[in-house]
């Protein structure tokens, strides 16, 4: 029996292994940045403020959303570049769709992020960052602290703008 590698096979592989990678540093750069508190909603719609341990963030240090923003607008072009060429370069229909199905779902993530950010905003915080991932969505919310009404404020805008589940909601705050 022969096993016969077309290059689509590893046009597709390779995707598949940037896209891993690409949101393998996305988790990292989230993960080494502590929050000062994180709150998290469950079926009942009760809160849950989890504090943790506060870490020195140097004066001279670049403005974490700022930061953030600019890295994320980085990776979201190197993908969008990447699946262009992939659409470009498609050897069939399937692929092709495909490519233009995830370049359709990042938009509409980057949307969905940019409206919640705003929303929230709009609610008196100064800044916030809005991470959605497969089935949850996570918030980093510029405060020294959120109270709980503040935590259900924010788990409502982002029920309502992502259709995502209250128990998938994970809700940071971020000095």
């Amino acid at each position: 029996m022969k096993i016969f590698v077309t290059k689509r096979s590893w046009l597709l592989t390779g995707v598949i292994v940037i896209c891993v990678i690409v949101a393998a540093g996305m988790f990292l750069d989230l993960i080494r940045r502590p929050e000062v508190f994180q709150a998290r909603a469950n079926k009942q719609n009760a809160m849950q403020v989890i504090k943790k341990t506060e870490t020195v963030i140097p004066v001279a240090s670049p403005d974490f959303f700022i930061e953030y923003r600019i890295e994320r607008e980085k990776i979201r072009s190197e993908k969008s570049d990447l699946l262009r060429d992939i659409m470009k370069a498609a050897v069939s229909d399937d692929v092709r769709k495909e490519a233009q199905k995830k370049v359709l779902q990042m938009f509409q993530e980057k949307q969905q992020e940019m409206e919640m950010e705003n929303l929230i905003k709009a609610r008196g915080f100064s800044d916030a960052i809005v991470f959605i991932r497969d089935h949850s969505v996570s918030v980093v919310v510029k405060s020294n602290n959120m109270n709980r009404d503040e935590v259900v404020q924010i788990a409502d805008i982002v029920k309502r703008v992502s259709g995502v589940q209250l128990e998938n909601v994970a809700i940071s705050a971020k000095p």
